[in-house]
């Protein structure tokens, strides 16, 4: 018996033969925290040390076989997942397998594995994914329902309770030529429980303008944040009109200050992505209330605002401003770094009076 849980991550589009066929794929993030240790489990493999594992075994026919990939943000869990490139000119016929006593009453039979490949192109019919136990075939990964759509991971389970008893050596097979990749990962044998990865972690608590933090009352010079736990709730606006010049679609949190006319309020942020500053006046319509933006750098992660080209700006009027701190390509992020000097009115810029508003 072959029983499905289907749990779409992300899906992978494009046309070309080539653009689809990858050797790295990207999924969408899930998460970067390893899920729990399962010493409660009969068996667990994730790929994390190496493909194939200690205690594994390998049928290798071809110089595309099954290898270890790290899948940034994309495995189920851990950072890697196990992975097989098709191969142009060779027949693959390639196995993994592992032995495996199947126990009913012990809690250890039932097979659970993630696994995400190609259903939708020409050139999937070329190859065939199977699970095998003492060389039977038990799932088809072709011929079983998947509704994830191309390169998504899924879940499936496999009942064992038929090998109660005995010690059998389960195979995950692949057998192709010029076909397309294939991913397994998060393989593990209980009693029907299987793995799931954990949820994400919250979003930081200035997700959302309605709780944006207070930079006086924080009362840091120098602070970081991860972005990449932030949702993109807001945008500066469209390449060309916006306050930054460009869209900004990355993940975002928000920080506020009440700033008094004529003052200078200088920002700089160092991450990984290519980031970008905005400062808005109101929360309800930050895209049309927006005063000043910075995106002047593309992938060094560093941002100023004001920008390097508008280093006297003051603010325009006495009240709340909201500043964005964003990316511009979509869902982009990274550890971002954040320096504040503490506004001042602008015939006053010396260090002494930036550094006070902290004491």
């Amino acid at each position: 018996m072959v029983v499905i849980l289907l749990v779409a991550l992300t899906a992978s589009g494009a046309v070309a033969k080539d653009q689809q066929r990858m050797d790295g794929m990207t999924f969408g993030t899930m998460n970067r925290l390893h899920g729990p240790v399962f010493s409660s489990r009969a068996f667990f493999e994730g790929f994390e040390a190496a493909v194939p594992p200690v205690g594994w075994s390998a049928v290798v026919n071809s110089d595309q076989t099954w290898k270890q990939l790290a899948i940034e943000g994309g495995s189920v869990e851990g950072a890697f997942a196990a992975y097989i490139r098709w191969s142009e000119t060779i027949p693959q016929d390639e196995s993994i397998s592992f032995a495996q006593t199947v126990d009913v009453a012990g809690g250890e039979y039932v097979l659970s594995f993630w696994m995400a490949g190609d259903r939708e192109t020409e050139w999937a019919d070329d190859s065939v994914e199977t699970v095998e136990v003492d060389g039977a075939v038990v799932f088809d990964w072709d011929s079983t329902p998947g509704g994830g759509g191309h390169y998504v991971f899924e879940k499936y389970f496999v009942d064992l309770t038929a090998y109660d008893g005995q010690t059998v050596e389960i195979a995950f097979r692949y057998v192709g030529l010029d076909a397309n990749s294939h991913y397994l990962d998060a393989v593990m044998v209980d009693d029907g429980t299987g793995y799931d990865p954990p949820p994400p972690p919250p979003p930081p608590a200035n997700d959302l303008c309605e709780n944006a933090i207070g930079l006086r009352e924080q009362g840091l010079e120098v602070f970081e944040i991860d972005l990449c736990l932030a949702n993109d709730d807001y945008s500066a606006g469209e390449f060309g009109t916006s306050c930054t010049g460009y869209s900004s679609e990355g993940r975002d949190v928000v920080y506020k200050i009440h700033l008094l006319q004529g003052e200078a309020f200088i920002v700089s942020m160092q991450g990984a992505h290519d980031a970008s500053l905005w400062l808005a006046t109101d929360c309800a319509d930050p895209t049309g209330t927006c005063v000043i933006g910075s995106d002047t750098t593309i992938g060094d992660g560093y941002e100023h605002l004001p920008p390097d080209g508008d280093p006297g700006w003051v603010v325009p009027a006495d009240g709340w401003y909201y500043l964005f701190v964003d990316g511009f390509g979509a869902d982009s992020c990274s550890d971002v770094t954040i320096t504040i000097d503490a506004p001042v009115a602008n015939a006053d810029l010396d260090w002494g009076s930036v550094k006070s508003i902290y004491r």
